[in-house]
């Protein structure tokens, strides 16, 4: 109780929730027995601290992984980090010893290389420890007084850009030095984007803003180390990327940088990757219901698949040409880092302060209503939207097939390519001329290679004996 009220005089002081009791909420409870009315005001407490713990701070919040998630089939290793935890959440678990072991030495040689006081960054730290509580589950960070918690955000969070720095100037023989082994630094990097892992990006912005560190700013350090992690066609660069701006943690800037801008159409017709749907209202609704279960009946309606200009998770589109249509889908490449990261950003999206637009839950239902077995991952690739670095087709098909089972979309994602793509699978002449095309290609072949050969064999002819005047 007492570490709610903290919390909610430090809101107050921001221009959020109200110090006082909230007395549009108050209870006549005269004439009821005590109990009853510890009761009925329960009501109005419940009610006041749930809009307080979910209502957002400058910094933003950082939540624990849902429960109904938490606890879906083997999914709960994905959440949990694996050699060194970044804030409370996970701080001083037994098995992430070696990790905790790092952090002075790594946060050190930051301090080193940035030319900073520890004395004032802590000071910084400090006189901000209020807001860092606000950012993280109350039940977690209660058990850690003011000196504790700002010293744990000190730490974790000059060891976390020492990481970034090395790995970013590939410096990695400045972590062999601290016998930092190449699989460690592997796995470091996968819990860099876990959701329970994150800490604030306004502490980050706190030990990165005066340091001195040459050529390199450690904005753009971050940056690269963003876009590291996101597959993207050759040449492109962080600054070609939608990163957000004000961003709460490194998983939020990762997503960002997934989703990009709101497409634009490029032609009239064209059914643009709509997010808020702003298109009639018949085609919004029809494209709520489809009747095609995977990618190998849509190409048997005539619907080829064709990669979209980028990789960001907004970019597709649909495009109907009489009896022929494609599906623009953006790059994607699976490999043994794309289940945990996906399952993370969903949980951040699902979490009461998380994104309301449900970005990336949106996009995995969307694949996952395309891909129902290994045939669909295998016309992916064949059509270069999909890079398989997983293992078997199989496998990815059930990536998708196991994480969207317990996610809702935003049901205005991609509503018009929907709508489009519904619309003309329906139209039953699309589907009857693509069978017959299909089925009879060897034959129309066959019959455009006698031709060339007879248009060959002609102009040989008349070459060798041209026609007398």
């Amino acid at each position: 109780m007492e570490e709610w009220e903290t919390r909610r005089n430090v809101a107050a002081e921001e221009g959020g929730q109200p110090s006082g009791p909230a007395k549009e909420h108050s209870m006549d409870v005269h004439g009821f027995s005590p109990r009853l009315e510890r009761w009925f005001n329960s009501m109005v407490y419940a009610e006041e601290r749930t809009q307080f713990m979910y209502s957002q701070t400058r910094w933003g919040k950082i939540p624990k992984v849902p429960q109904m998630l938490r606890h879906t089939q083997d999914f709960e290793k994905f959440y949990e980090p694996r050699v060194i935890s970044f804030g409370p959440y996970h701080h001083g678990k037994p098995h992430l010893l070696q990790g905790e072991m790092l952090k002075p030495l790594c946060g050190r040689r930051f301090l080193r290389d940035s030319g900073q006081s520890i004395q004032n960054l802590y000071r910084k730290i400090e006189s901000n420890i209020k807001l860092v509580r606000m950012c993280y589950d109350e039940d977690q960070t209660y058990k850690y007084d003011d000196e504790e918690l700002a010293w744990m955000m000190l730490l974790d969070g000059c060891s976390l850009l020492y990481f970034i720095l090395c790995v970013m100037r590939r410096n990695e023989s400045q972590l062999s030095d601290l016998n930092v082994k190449s699989h460690f630094v592997a796995f470091v990097q996968l819990d860099c984007f876990l959701l329970e892992n994150q800490l604030p990006f306004g502490i980050l912005e706190l030990l990165f803003e005066g340091a001195r560190l040459g050529a390199d700013t450690m904005e753009e350090m971050i940056e690269r180390f963003i876009t590291s992690n996101i597959a993207k066609p050759r040449g492109t660069m962080a600054s070609d990327l939608d990163l957000v701006k004000d961003p709460s943690h490194l998983l939020d800037l990762l997503r960002s940088g997934l989703l990009g801008p709101q497409p634009v159409p490029e032609q009239k017709g064209q059914s643009e990757g709509i997010w808020r749907g702003t298109g009639p209202r018949e085609m919004r609704k029809q494209g709520d219901w489809q009747s095609y279960r995977n990618i190998k009946e849509l190409e048997a309606a005539g619907i080829y698949l064709k990669p979209s200009r980028t990789t960001y998770m907004r970019d597709i589109s649909f495009e109907s040409y009489f009896f022929f249509g494609y599906l623009k889908l953006p790059h994607i490449t699976i490999d043994a880092s794309t289940k945990l990261k996906l399952l993370n950003l969903a949980a951040y999206e699902m979490s009461p302060n998380g994104p309301g637009d449900f970005g990336v839950t949106s996009y995995i239902c969307f694949l996952d209503s395309l891909i129902k077995n290994a045939e669909d991952v295998m016309l992916l690739q064949s059509n270069y939207t999909l890079f398989n670095f997983l293992g078997s087709d199989e496998k990815v098909a059930d990536l998708f097939n196991d994480i969207a089972k317990d996610l809702v979309p935003n049901r205005d994602a991609y509503a018009l390519v929907k709508a489009g793509v519904q619309k003309h699978y329906n139209t039953r002449v699309n589907v009857w001329i693509s069978k017959w095309l299909h089925s009879n290609f060897t034959f129309l072949a066959f019959i455009g290679a006698v031709v060339a050969l007879g248009s060959s064999i002609c102009q040989t002819y008349f070459a060798a004996f041209p026609p007398h005047k």
